[in-house]
């Protein structure tokens, strides 16, 4: 009988939809949950943080790492589990890249704090908290910034059999192969080798042909600059365009770039035109990887007291 691996769950500032899609698992939990001996996990068991802080170091023979750093307790908790665990696994595209979270790095922490306290349409009465907050960072930076991960687990959220496969390659101790490819190699849908789209529309524009590539109808699909590895789900089986959830592939360094430039190239239209038609190009190329990004925060002309404020934010985090 194959020895139980040690692992711990940690959930940094995000949905837990990640961890929601390892229940997902159903029946496959049969085989798996007796093989884990489950250390840490407070999105499903009574753990606080004391047991995870108790763990001796390297004792843990896996972390699994959801969310993103939003808070100083968020990058506290992702180096304890750096410290406790073996292997690190960056479990979601939130943590391996910033997750749709890090297009909150559009705008500065302040404006942040008053449109969610004081500027909400949905407010009943607006009033900045003034106890009980955890300090709250200058923008949300890529995890492995802080720490060291030994496996990406991509995916808003990866679907199970990426889940089960990584399991499954933990408890017999073999290495998870990596995807390489786009998810247009996994695609079935019918390609055409030329591309001259003379508009692009968004996905609520008509209905699209079930069998033809997206992008041949205009569709503004991003498999191309995609990590392979879902199935190509969200084309294939829903009928809908790529968002980009798995974010770049192998060689990729910026996924919005690299998007870009392809939707680009095959427009049959002026730049001027092209630019109006693509109404949010951060949110539509950068949604999922924004803190991945080269450019990966708003740049803006800073006055002295504004640039001294943050300088003084920054170090007060560090």
């Amino acid at each position: 009988m194959v020895q139980a691996k040690s692992v711990v769950f940690v959930q940094l500032s995000s949905c837990w939809g990640c961890h929601q899609s390892l229940i997902d698992l159903y029946e496959k939990l049969v085989d798996v949950l007796p093989a884990l001996n489950i250390k840490y996990w407070p999105a499903v068991v009574d753990f606080k943080e004391k047991d995870l802080e108790s763990l001796p170091d390297k004792s843990v023979d896996a972390g699994f790492v959801e969310g993103v750093c939003r808070t100083n307790h968020d990058v506290h908790l992702l180096k304890l589990a750096r410290n406790k665990a073996k292997l690190l696994i960056s479990y979601g595209t939130c943590s391996s890249y910033g997750g749709v979270y890090s297009l909150a790095n559009l705008s500065t922490r302040e404006e942040l704090m008053k449109r969610k306290y004081l500027g909400a349409e949905s407010l009943v009465n607006p009033a900045m908290p003034s106890g009980n907050l955890p300090k709250i960072t200058t923008s949300i930076k890529k995890n492995d910034e802080s720490v060291k991960f030994d496996l990406y687990l991509v995916g808003c959220p990866p679907t199970t059999d990426n889940i089960a496969d990584a399991f499954t390659a933990l408890i017999q101790g073999k290495p998870v192969t990596p995807y390489i490819k786009t998810v247009c190699d996994e695609c079935e849908r019918n390609k055409e080798e030329k591309k001259n789209v003379k508009k692009y529309k968004r996905r609520f524009d008509g209905k699209p042909d079930l069998v033809k590539c997206l992008l041949n109808e205009g569709y503004l699909c991003l498999g191309p600059g995609t990590r392979a590895g879902c199935g190509a789900q969200c084309p294939t089986k829903a009928n809908l365009p790529c968002d980009g959830c798995y974010g770049p592939p192998d060689g990729v360094i910026d996924q919005g770039a690299k998007l870009l430039s392809a939707i680009a190239s095959i427009a049959d239209m002026p730049p001027e035109e092209l630019d109006k038609q693509i109404i949010d190009p951060i949110g539509q190329f950068y949604r999922f990887t924004f803190a991945h990004g080269l450019i990966n925060k708003a740049v803006k002309t800073l006055t002295d007291e504004r640039r001294n404020k943050e300088q003084k934010s920054a170090e007060e985090e560090s």
